[in-house]
């Protein structure tokens, strides 16, 4: 009995043109997207993800996440 294990993926983007692209790339792939440092870190304590596509481009968080 083969048993698929399904790859979790997260991408941390907040432009939604390049939000679409990467999830037509990673396309077969379970898939959440956040568009800032907050829901990323609110994502990765739901479930965490075997991969995750970050975004160094991201503006400062208010909430406090600093670089």
């Amino acid at each position: 009995m083969n048993k698929k294990v399904e790859k979790h993926l997260l991408i941390v983007e907040d432009d939604p043109g390049l939000q679409s692209q990467l999830r037509w790339c990673f396309d077969g792939y379970d898939i959440a997207i956040c568009g800032n440092q907050q829901d990323a870190i609110a994502q990765v304590r739901r479930q965490l993800p075997h991969v995750v596509l970050l975004d160094l481009g991201l503006p400062p968080d208010p909430g406090g996440v600093s670089e």
